[in-house]
């Protein structure tokens, strides 16, 4: 069985809007469709989780080529300025790094924050108004 990896620069789980996060995928024991190797796809992403419909959003992608067996390629990607990393009573607005290999559909994936703080946004402990503003965004009441 496939297993595949993702991880970031020093482990880092916390960017700020423009920031580049920089990672590294893994795989071990791929064999596929393919002679030779798989394609593979590193995606930059966000998504809500919450009550109602689930939104994803795929903001970059970055291919890879996946050699038959085990091996490792690094990745890059600047990140956007928004929308933020934030959590509420109702809904949450999560970013994630996902890792594919296309043909067999292995996936991994790895979740991190993106604010101005580097802390994702509590929008529940901040819903009297109290909430801080940030650049030219402003988020809750």
């Amino acid at each position: 069985m496939a297993e595949l990896g993702i991880k970031t620069e020093l482990d880092n789980l916390a960017y700020t809007p423009g920031e580049t996060l920089r990672g590294e995928v893994s795989w071990q024991d791929v064999t596929g469709l393919g002679e030779n190797s798989e394609s593979g796809e590193v995606r930059l992403f966000y998504y809500t989780s919450g009550k109602g419909d689930r939104d994803v959003e795929t903001v970059d992608t970055r291919t890879i080529d996946i050699q038959r067996g085990s091996g490792q390629q690094s990745f890059e990607f600047v990140l956007p300025h928004e929308p933020y990393s934030f959590s509420g009573k109702l809904v949450s607005l999560i970013w994630a790094l996902e890792f594919q290999v296309l043909e067999s559909k292995k996936t991994e994936r790895l979740e991190f924050v993106l604010s101005p703080s580097g802390k994702e946004i509590d929008l529940y402990a901040n819903a009297e108004g109290k909430m801080p503003s940030y650049s030219h965004l402003r988020i809750g009441k």
